[in-house]
């Protein structure tokens, strides 16, 4: 109709609350330490491994103050309250895992290979070390941090860019047998510490700009790639 509806006089939204603190109020519970230990038993562990392993702190948070090793074990979450691990963490083996955002800092290398993980959101916001996800199901790069102090290892997956990539990788970037990567133009601008592995990828153009302080590698049926690598100055570093 042309006419003018009667408007109502409705009540402001409420928009006191800011994001943070709706965060805030929907954050989830820490576990306790019973929590903690039935989560343990449940791949054989008990109370005496969770007090060995985990320091409670007085506000209800945990750290690991050397390496966690949690492979094959079927779990399917981290500990709600897991906020650093100061080794290493491998969390390998896991098929039914999802990343919680648990815990937000690992000091040494993170592992998390063969666990049909399809989305890095939610993993450790800090990593001191390497970083291998190799043999699971990712689709986007999203979560990495920008940086990885060693190899980051993306080895067989279901890239098909590398949108959200770290920006500098002290290390190697291995990229091997991700069969639906087309797209390596991320790549542009990054610094790569070590080699750069793209054997056995569909893409067929390497991008200018890659500092690379190793090697490159593409395998020798990759021709159009190897041709490519040579028009942008890659040619010293290509090993067939």
């Amino acid at each position: 109709s042309s006419r003018s509806e009667p408007q109502l006089d409705l009540p402001p939204a409420d928009i006191s609350m800011s994001g943070k603190e709706q965060k805030e109020v929907e954050k989830e519970s820490y576990w306790t330490r019973e929590q903690y230990i039935e989560w343990a038993e449940e791949f054989g562990k008990d109370a005496g491994w969770v007090d060995e392993t985990f320091k409670f702190q007085p506000d209800g948070t945990t750290i690991v103050e050397g390496d966690l090793y949690l492979l094959d074990t079927k779990i399917e979450q981290l500990p709600i309250g897991l906020m650093e691990v100061k080794g290493g963490l491998n969390i390998s083996q896991n098929y039914s895992l999802k990343l919680n955002g648990y815990p937000k800092r690992v000091g040494g290398y993170f592992e998390c290979n063969y666990s049909n993980l399809s989305s890095l959101q939610r993993m450790p916001e800090k990593v001191g070390g390497g970083i291998s996800l190799e043999y699971n199901k990712i689709s986007s790069l999203d979560g990495l941090p920008d940086k990885v102090t060693g190899d980051l290892s993306l080895f067989n997956n279901q890239l098909e860019n590398l949108d959200g990539i770290s920006r500098e990788i002290f290390g190697g970037l291995i990229l091997i047998d991700n069969n639906q990567l087309t797209s390596l133009e991320a790549l542009g601008g990054i610094k790569i510490g070590d080699d750069l592995d793209l054997q056995n990828i569909p893409a067929t153009e390497i991008p200018a700009g890659i500092e690379i302080g190793g090697d490159i590698y593409i395998h020798k049926y990759q021709t159009d790639l190897i041709a490519d690598a040579k028009r942008k100055g890659y040619r010293g570093r290509i090993d067939l």
